[in-house]
């Protein structure tokens, strides 16, 4: 019963300090909806389109990039220099031009040129799913034009007819197999990997921090006092490691329970996440004991744990995702019918 109420004392400490509140339910949600808004929040990647003036053959390269089994968040600009900064500011990944006049270039037989932007690190997969979609479009084009010029039929006729051939015609089928394990599961959601992530950090820095509590209870003489009572040291010490151990997991359970309440994360088995918790609370535990048995303030404590807390955190790493800056642009151009040229 003693260390019971030892570690209920450290508990109502906890709730009692506003400050810490802040930093152990408020900032780490924070952080896991920040996190997940940047980084996970973009299920498609986004190409911004110029298709000004372009025509019926346009607006259907358009609707064939749309439709497509690429997933994207298609984004329509009045002007290319309105999408070059764009492209440059990273509000888009990719870039595509349509020109003006491109159906007429087409039924007149000529060669219409379609500019995609992209920054120095290029989005290849996005890039080809696009040229992907100009190809079909301009095999559909030259047999129309083959057909009209052979058979004298009207562009639009032939055209027709080849968009009604070219579902039947043979083609590659192209199947993709994962080798090896995942990184990270392919279902993951938005804000998994903020909330896993922040759940190690907070737990351990808010065990490091509450470490703070050793001190205040030797400089109030609450330690000396419970030593002049009949409590052996082995039950103050088991009170006092209980209470750090009760923070880590108030901070856990927290993060975990709001994560997936709210959130949606998924945190797989609940008896392997919540053993993988209480482990991880043990090593809070543990290295609060320590900081607070060899501080001699509660500025030194705090100071050590916080700074221990993020070194440890720096040596182990996470997952990082990186942007390209904006500083840079590229622009490549692809010609509909022809020759691929790249200026």
């Amino acid at each position: 019963m003693n260390t019971l109420a030892i570690a209920q004392v450290n508990l109502v400490r906890l709730l009692r300090d506003r400050t810490g509140l802040f930093f152990i339910f408020l900032l780490p949600i924070v952080l896991i909806v920040v996190l997940g808004t940047i980084y996970g929040g973009r299920v498609a990647p986004r190409l911004g389109i110029v298709s000004v003036d372009s025509g019926a053959l346009g607006a259907q390269l358009v609707d064939a990039i749309a439709t497509g089994k690429m997933k994207l968040e298609i984004r329509s600009f009045a002007t290319r220099a309105e999408l070059l900064d764009a492209v440059e500011a990273g509000t888009v990944e990719l870039g595509l031009v349509i020109p003006a006049g491109y159906d007429t270039t087409l039924r007149s037989g000529g060669t219409a040129k379609i500019a995609i932007m992209s920054q120095p690190a290029r989005q290849m997969a996005l890039e080809q799913g696009v040229a992907a979609a100009v190809g079909a479009q301009s095999a559909r084009v030259r047999a129309a034009q083959l057909t009209a010029s052979a058979t004298g039929a009207g562009f639009d006729e032939a055209l027709a007819t080849a968009e009604r051939v070219a579902p039947a015609l043979p083609g590659v089928d192209v199947t993709a197999e994962d080798v090896g394990k995942r990184l990270f599961p392919a279902g993951i959601g938005m804000f998994s990997l903020g909330a896993q992530s922040q759940l190690v950090l907070f737990m351990f820095l808010t065990s490091m921090t509450a470490a703070t509590q050793l001190i205040l209870t030797r400089q109030l003489g609450v330690s000396t006092r419970m030593l002049a009572s009949p409590t052996s040291v082995s039950t103050i010490l088991a009170g006092e490691a209980l209470g750090r151990f009760g923070v880590a997991m108030v901070q856990g359970v927290f993060i975990v329970l709001l994560s997936a309440l709210v959130f949606g994360v998924d945190w797989g088995d609940p008896l392997a996440a919540g053993v993988l918790v209480v482990a991880f609370a043990l090593v809070g535990t543990g290295a609060a004991m320590v900081v607070g048995a060899f501080s001699n303030n509660v500025d030194q404590a705090g100071t050590a744990g916080v700074f221990l807390g993020m070194l440890l955190g720096a040596l182990g790493g996470e997952p990082r995702l990186e942007r390209v800056g904006p500083d840079v642009h590229q622009l490549c151009q692809l010609p509909l019918v022809g020759d691929a040229t790249t200026a």
